[in-house]
């Protein structure tokens, strides 16, 4: 299992270093100036030249790009002048809340999604199976905005139960930390979930082929068969004795 996860983030590698390329030179060829977008209308044309001096902006673009990687490799993100703070830093203060609504969301998706798909297997072809998947559906096709403006009406704005926005630590005060994850942890996990659903089915389904399955439906084991029937009181298969 350890070299497999080593290859895999070695494949990433290179993946990322693509991406960021790509994104680097889209950011330089969309119209505009981001040091007159930094500085404001008012800025002077010297104040203009001096950031962009500063910035490094003025080099070629090949060099820029290989700044970036040279400061990347070495831990420097750079300086978010949007907040004013290093970038490193911002990210660092938004670790925490940005790993529990990660967790919670997969717990949240996991929880629907696994014994959804499993029944929806069991009771195949039957309202159970069909009423479930058509929520998974759903689930796919309705755009996670969309519903968690629609979770923000009704469960803060019109009931009240929870809030809209903000984070408390869940380890400063778990009971409101939890209350504040609510909303945007059903918001991405009811879409994972309908992902997770729908495998979770096909795999159950997969399952239910196999052989040892059918060898146990033919000795008469009762939770080897499908909810609803009934296995025979004497195994029917000449094998079975």
């Amino acid at each position: 299992m350890g070299p497999y996860l080593v290859r895999r983030l070695f494949a990433v590698l290179p993946v990322l270093a693509v991406v960021v390329t790509v994104v680097f030179l889209l950011i330089h060829l969309i119209p505009g100036d981001p040091v007159s977008v930094m500085l404001g209308p008012d800025a002077t044309p010297t104040q203009i030249e001096a950031t962009r001096q500063s910035l490094g902006l003025n080099r070629p673009l090949w060099e820029q790009l290989l700044g970036f990687y040279g400061r990347v490799l070495t831990g420097d993100l750079g300086q978010s002048y949007f907040l004013d703070r290093p970038v490193s830093r911002a990210l660092w203060e938004r670790a925490e809340p940005t790993l529990m609504l990660m967790l919670c969301a997969l717990v949240v998706a996991v929880a629907i999604g696994v014994p959804s798909g499993t029944i929806a297997a069991a009771h195949r072809g039957s309202a159970w199976d069909r009423g479930l998947m058509m929520v998974s559906l759903l689930g796919v096709c309705i755009p996670g905005f969309w519903l968690s403006l629609n979770f923000i009406y009704f469960f803060a704005v019109r009931l009240g139960w929870l809030p809209a926005a903000g984070y408390v630590s869940i380890f400063t005060d778990p009971v409101a930390g939890l209350r504040y994850m609510v909303l945007p942890a059903f918001s991405l996990g009811f879409n994972q979930s309908a992902l997770i659903a729908r495998i979770s089915r096909s795999c159950m389904l997969e399952v239910l082929q196999q052989d040892y399955i059918r060898t146990a439906r033919a000795r008469g084991s009762r939770s080897a068969w499908s909810p609803g029937s009934t296995p025979s009181a004497t195994p029917s298969c000449p094998w079975s004795r």
